[in-house]
């Protein structure tokens, strides 16, 4: 794994996680791996309205940090906001 992380400029830290997320029953492939980060990628969901995505810009218009504007949609009911990452 040091020579593998060497040889692509990652940190073995890195190719370790990877190894762990995406490797099956069968071991690690690279297709199965673009599979399974596909699946884990964020899909907003369709109660995600123009309004909502306003009133977000609205908020980083008044300097709330990412934090603060999870926090804010979350208390109003809006459960479905992905996190502030």
């Amino acid at each position: 794994i040091a020579t593998l992380a060497r040889e692509l400029g990652r940190s073995r830290s890195t190719i370790y996680r990877e190894l762990k997320r995406n490797t099956g029953q069968r071991g690690y492939r690279a297709q199965q791996a673009a599979k399974f980060a596909s699946q884990r990628r964020y899909h907003p969901s369709s109660s995600m309205t123009a309004f909502a995505f306003a009133y977000i810009d609205y908020l980083i218009g008044l300097d709330w940090s990412p934090e603060q504007i999870s926090g804010a949609l979350t208390q109003r009911g809006w459960l479905d906001v992905p996190s502030h990452e």
